[in-house]
């Protein structure tokens, strides 16, 4: 070492130039700090968090998190926590609530292992059912480590200090065997309890002990003892350290004297003094990229694979405030967790996607930037509106601003004009809109005005520019403004010369060329979209108004991609997808994951994708999917505002986008999106029974059936979920369908629950998807199965019982019914046959007697008194006969009707020397006809004969009878005088037309060529 004697002035110089450079460093590291692109997110009291000091953490089968804390456990799903403590009033009730010792998971069996109290448990999370292990189990005094070794076997370190009478105790090395714990090995200890228990990538167990490190195999063998380092404690030298293996099986150990991080190897016994820091690290993990994290007492520290060491505690503090690391723990999605005294951070494991540049160190707005452009020679360029400057960085990386030639009033029209910007063809100079079209030398900042197109600039206006295929400029506010200028002559020309005839269309926002010949697609501020042609016609207008027609009227950026689709990004109306045809118009928005409705810069890859910024985020839309995957600051982004004509293209394929804090450059192809996608999982279903008062509740976690069975008593249903997604987690979205209940999906936006209220009976299934916070849909869809019962009186088995009863009912009547009917018929038999046989012989006998009598007298008087009661007892007879015939349930039919008349007719129209015809036409003679109708039709045509007996002079009598198509038509007609007929007396008239109308009949008669008697009934008998 060399030191030279400098003068005090010399040394003063030397010592200003050392704190510059001291200064300027710092300046870089800080600036270099604040465009780390890792991203943190918080999990503390504000956001739900239980307890503030999480002690340990792991994660279960179901990728739930676990927190160990001094008041218990407390599992998290992203959204829910569920607090297992000492507390017997709580359904999740543990011994042990003082959690500080290690967690682990047995995911073969499904138990989380932990330390509270020094006292070992494992909790059932199939059952929630909590198992201690105490002394019956070989534990021998506190537990004080709990390790699970590469095979699954499940090690801890005992401590017997407080069986002890003496000072001195034993600290034993044990293995669970058959729910046993087996001692491996054991050490003397002087109440110190140092101890840490690790495994490498072997499955060997390195035991550090005050005493040093012990290398045993898997079986519990001693292989190997390091005394890595020692430190002095109260006057005792102490061997203990932390140690930890990468997995390439390199030994890491942190010693408390020297501090820092070293490596040690095992087999030369060499020890190197890896990263020189006077912290004292506690906790290591290596992530999936193969960096290795390492934590002290308030520092983090991340070391590459290259060995380059980064230093993230600010990043953390800056967050919140905490005093003390407690643990690291890497999830399921790769999420780095730190646990703290004071709350977690979720760190977000991933290489740099966004370079910033331009931007400033405050936090919030700093540098807001507008036009981007390239030179010949790759450096870019981009206009900082705030501080109305031109940066620029070269290839190399020099930043710096280029000095515009303007005076101040013209400068200050360039601050509010300027936003569009196109270079000539050599690169060299570029063209833009300040107060009137200027051209920009950029190599020294001069600058040429062509005050010709004053008019044609708005002062705080947009006034877009575009450079054509052909090397023509198009700039103008209106259509009759419109203007085309070549660069290389300097002329120009109106593109639409007839003002007259010109639509007043102005406030454009936006120019893009077609790559069909000669046209251009210009985005209006309230007129939409026009398609013009340079002629100077306009082919085409989309409006809100249009069929079909577009979101918004108000466009701020365009994109047509190489398949001729028009991509239109609007102020307020989200993105417009418009095909070439020009036939179909589809807008997407936030519904469809789109980070913001207002959309002011478009891009499309060469992987048929279409970036979007926005002024909440910038968005990677897969067009053949219509999937967004979304970006924002927690991804490296300098700002989640985005700027308004502030994108760009350069010649080697990075795309930039700006905003309101610098600008964001990257290669599309360099930004993964292979991302793992997240998993869903459904947590309960819960209700409530209104018949049995009483609310319902499963969890999903304790039984692998996802079906849900109601009651349909059950007056409302909710199913609750999680996406095991915890960056960000309140930007993930989900969306569900009731298949046969709903047709569509629905957003439930962050929600992780639905409940639904007396569904129909029936059968459903509940689909639910969902998207993290970067746009990545969930690796499945969820689909839980919903019966819900129809409630018994609608039942098949209900309705057939009943159906089953009603019939009975109408059986049981019909048997009475049927029962009656015989019992009348057999009643009217029995009558029948009395009368015909008991009452008939009678009258038969007194009528004979009647006339033996009348034989044998010989008195005049008194035979024609005989002679009477003779005829009337013949009479009686023969009224008996026709009523015991009209009863005879034996004689029911027609054919018996119609040979009843026939008899009748014999019996008494024969006799009065009176011809008769009996014509009948029915369709079915032996059907049974009603004894009301027999009886009836019987006595009118009995009536209707005795009357032409008595009161005609007719010599012949025609009968018929019809009995077809639902109707019963008898006809009575006679040859007689009417003049006779209509001179008789006697009720026979009117008691046919009563028994005709007792039938609901009619009764006509007929006075031509005769008499005639015609009853109509509108039924068959």
């Amino acid at each position: 070492m060399i030191i030279f004697d400098l003068n005090p002035r010399i040394k003063l110089k030397v010592r200003v130039l050392i704190g510059c450079v001291l200064w300027v460093i710092m300046s870089m590291t800080s600036e270099l700090l604040a465009q780390n692109p890792w991203q943190i997110d918080v999990l503390t009291t504000e956001q739900g968090l239980l307890f503030r000091d999480v002690k340990n953490l792991t994660q279960d089968n179901n990728e739930m998190m676990w927190f160990g804390t001094e008041l218990g456990l407390l599992r998290y799903d992203g959204y829910h926590f569920k607090l297992y403590n000492s507390n017997k009033n709580n359904p999740f009730f543990i011994e042990q609530e003082n959690i500080r010792g290690e967690m682990l998971m047995d995911d073969t069996a499904n138990h989380l292992w932990y330390i509270a109290n020094e006292k070992l448990f494992k909790l059932d999370l199939s059952t929630d059912k909590l198992f201690s292990y105490h002394r019956p189990h070989n534990i021998r005094g506190s537990v004080l480590n709990l390790m699970k070794n590469k095979d699954g076997s499940i090690w801890i370190i005992c401590e017997d200090f407080e069986t002890k009478k003496n000072a001195n105790a034993t600290q034993y090395l044990q293995k669970l065997n058959d729910d046993q714990f087996e001692i491996k090995h054991s050490i003397s200890v002087d109440k110190l309890d140092y101890s840490r228990l690790i495994s490498d990538q072997q499955g060997d167990i390195l035991w550090s002990t005050p005493f040093g490190s012990y290398k045993f195999d898997a079986g519990g063998n001693l292989k190997a003892k390091f005394d890595l380092s020692s430190f002095e404690w109260y006057g005792s030298e102490l061997k203990f350290n932390v140690s930890f293996y990468d997995s390439s099986n390199t030994h890491y150990f942190f010693p408390q004297q020297e501090l820092g991080i070293f490596t040690f190897d095992e087999n030369s016994l060499q020890r190197k003094h890896l990263f020189k820091k006077n912290i004292q690290f506690y906790y290591a993990i290596e992530d999936y990229q193969k960096h290795i994290w390492f934590a002290g007492e308030t520092e983090l520290y991340r070391m590459s694979p290259g060995g380059v060491f980064t230093d993230y505690t600010q990043q953390l503090k800056a967050r919140f405030e905490y005093s003390k690391i407690r643990g690291l723990f890497i999830d399921a999605s790769k999420l780095l967790w730190v646990a703290t005294d004071n709350g977690l951070f979720k760190i977000r494991i991933g290489e740099e996607l966004f370079k910033p540049l331009f931007k400033a160190n405050n936090e919030g707005w700093g540098n807001s930037m507008r036009g981007i452009f390239e030179d010949h020679k790759g450096t870019i360029f981009a206009k900082c509106e705030n501080k109305n400057k031109i940066f620029y960085q070269t290839q190399s990386g020099k930043v710096g601003t280029l000095q515009l030639n303007l005076e101040s009033q013209s400068l200050e029209a360039f601050k509010h004009t300027a936003n569009f910007f196109v270079v000539d063809d050599e690169k060299k100079h570029v063209f833009t809109l300040g107060e009137t079209l200027l051209k920009i030398n950029l190599k020294n900042g001069s600058i040429k005005s062509y005050d010709e197109f004053r008019n044609h600039v708005t002062f705080k206006g947009q006034n877009p520019l575009i450079k054509l295929s052909d090397g023509k400029l198009l700039f103008g506010q209106s259509l009759t403004q419109l203007v085309l200028f070549d660069p290389e002559n300097e002329t120009s020309r109106f593109v639409f010369s007839d003002s007259e005839t010109t639509p007043a269309i102005s406030n454009f926002r936006f120019f893009e060329e077609s790559q069909t010949d000669s046209i251009v697609w210009i985005g209006t501020q309230t007129d939409g979209l026009l398609k013009i042609h340079l002629s100077g016609s306009v082919e085409k207008q989309y409006t809100r108004e249009t069929t079909p027609g577009i979101s918004r009227d108000c466009i701020l950026v365009l994109e047509e991609d190489r398949d001729a689709n028009l991509w239109v990004g609007t102020y307020g109306g989200g993105l417009n997808y418009i095909s070439a045809d020009g036939h179909t118009v589809k807008a997407f928005t936030k519904s469809q994951q789109l980070p913001n409705n207002n959309v002011v810069g478009l891009l499309s890859d060469d992987d048929n994708g279409l970036w979007i910024s926005t002024y909440d985020g910038l968005s990677h839309l897969e067009k053949t999917t219509g999937i967004f995957q979304n970006f924002y600051t927690e991804d490296g982004l300098s700002h989640y505002e985005f700027n308004y004509s502030s994108f760009f293209k350069d010649s080697r394929g990075h795309f930039y986008f700006g905003g309101m804090n610098g600008l964001n450059s990257f290669k599309p192809q360099g930004i993964s999106r292979e991302s793992d996608p997240p998993s869903l999982r459904l947590l309960a279903a819960k209700g409530y029974n209104n018949k049995n008062k009483s609310n319902f509740k499963i969890d999903y976690n304790k039984t692998e059936s996802t079906a849900l069975n109601l009651s349909p008593y059950d007056q409302y249903f909710e199913i609750e979920w999680t996406m095991t997604s915890y960056f960000q987690n309140q930007k993930n979205s989900f969306s569900t369908k009731l298949e046969g209940f709903e047709e569509q999906w629905f957003p439930q936006g962050n929600s992780t629950s639905i409940r639904y209220n007396q569904l129909p009976a029936g059968d459903y299934v509940l689909k639910i998807k969902g998207k993290d916070s970067r746009g990545i849909d969930s690796a499945s869809i969820l689909s839980v199965p919903i019966t819900v019962r129809q409630i018994f009186y609608k039942r098949w088995w209900f309705i057939a019982l009943a159906g089953a009863f009603i019939l009975g009912l109408f059986y049981a009547f019909y048997r009475y019914r049927l029962n009656q009917a015989l019992a009348m018929e057999r009643l009217r038999t029995k009558i029948s046959s009395d009368l015909h046989d008991d009452v008939g012989s009678m009258l038969t006998g007194l009528a004979m007697q009647t006339e033996m009598l009348e034989m044998q007298t010989n008195h005049k008087i008194d035979k024609t008194r005989l002679h009477r009661i003779t005829t009337m007892s013949r009479d009686t007879i023969s009224h008996m006969r026709d009523l015991v015939w009209s009863i005879d349930s034996r004689r029911d039919t027609l054919a018996d009707l119609l040979e009843r008349m026939q008899e009748l007719a014999e019996e008494m129209l024969l006799p009065a020397q009176i011809t008769y015809s009996i014509e009948a036409d029915v369709s079915n003679p032996n059907r049974k006809i009603n004894f009301n109708c027999k009886r009836n039709l019987f006595l009118i045509f009995k009536e209707a004969v005795t009357n032409i007996i008595k009161h005609s002079n007719a010599d012949k009598v025609s009968i018929k009878i019809s009995n077809k198509n639902e109707q019963c038509i008898l006809q009575i007609k006679d040859n007689g005088c009417v003049g006779t007929f209509e001179c008789g007396t006697g009720m026979g008239l009117a008691n046919m037309k009563l028994r005709c109308e007792n039938l609901n009949g009619q009764l006509t008669f007929d006075y031509e060529d005769g008499f005639g008697v015609k009853v109509y009934l509108p039924q068959s008998i």
